[in-house]
């Protein structure tokens, strides 16, 4: 788990919430009171609808969900990720003990594999800075989802033969939830997310897969690049989609808009 988490409280403006999850590249909050116990958790969807629905200028406590599941320090890891796999819309997980929040477990934390952590990381937790962590997102200014994306040359991408161990990597040190999958032609064939790649042997599933043309989701939803933003937060919202390939003119992909592309968005200018 991650120690020293970065918090907010339930009378915290959501403005200040979503400038902790846009420079952090978080996809949670832990909501806390005085005293460090849970009150509630944030969500990057939170914020999202809070746009969608006109009320950006909110408290946390309005969108936060209350009572969220969480975990204890003695938890066993594979009950974490049984958990995260059940309810997808679960990617951060608090780690709670007597009430009082003590750290948080993230699919990525999951996805990471043992050799990359020191054993003193392993006896003390994720330290409070992680000096891996990649620089935060610029904010482009635009209106269509094409205007807003990650261009695709920027995207981290996985073709069918791409070993899972390769892409749970990738998705864990970049701190992104899916990868879109791509034929010789950058077209779509699949996405392979945090979800699908977790280990979860209390699921009673077959072999675990091997590459990613076996883990991903194949006929995956996509949103075309001239799409308005509004739409593409509101099929967000009611979805659930936390990332999205964007198609060009020719069905190509050029690029993946997510949640943080959208929160991070600027509105072009109207002239006087």
């Amino acid at each position: 788990m991650t120690r020293g988490v970065v918090t907010v409280r339930p009378d915290t403006p959501l403005a200040d919430a979503r400038t902790l999850v846009t420079t952090n590249r978080f996809s949670a909050l832990p909501v806390t009171d005085g005293g460090g116990r849970l009150r509630g958790i944030v969500t990057t969807l939170d914020l999202l609808r809070a746009d969608v629905e006109g009320r950006a200028d909110a408290r946390v406590a309005e969108y936060m969900t209350r009572d969220p599941m969480t975990v204890g320090p003695d938890t066993l890891v594979g009950i974490v990720a049984h958990r995260m796999r059940r309810y997808g819309e679960v990617r951060v997980l608090p780690v709670v003990d007597q009430g009082v929040l003590v750290g948080i477990v993230t699919r990525g934390d999951l996805l990471r594999t043992p050799e990359r952590r020191s054993l003193l990381d392993r006896l003390l937790g994720t330290p409070d800075v992680d000096l891996d962590v990649p620089p935060p997102d610029r904010p482009r200014v635009g209106a269509t989802a094409g205007e807003v994306m990650t261009p695709i040359d920027e995207c981290w991408v996985a073709v069918p033969a791409t070993p899972v161990g390769d892409a749970a990597s990738w998705l864990a040190a970049q701190r992104l939830s899916a990868l879109p999958v791509l034929d010789d032609d950058d077209r779509l064939l699949g996405v392979v997310s945090e979800a699908d790649l977790l280990p979860d042997r209390l699921s009673g599933r077959g072999p675990a897969p091997r590459t990613c043309g076996e883990a991903m989701t194949a006929r995956a939803t996509a949103v075309r690049h001239d799409v308005p933003l509004p739409k593409v937060a509101k099929a967000m919202v009611r979805r659930g989609y936390r990332s999205l390939p964007v198609l060009g003119d020719d069905d190509r992909v050029v690029g993946m808009v997510s949640r943080g592309d959208l929160l991070r968005a600027q509105a072009p200018s109207t002239p006087s």
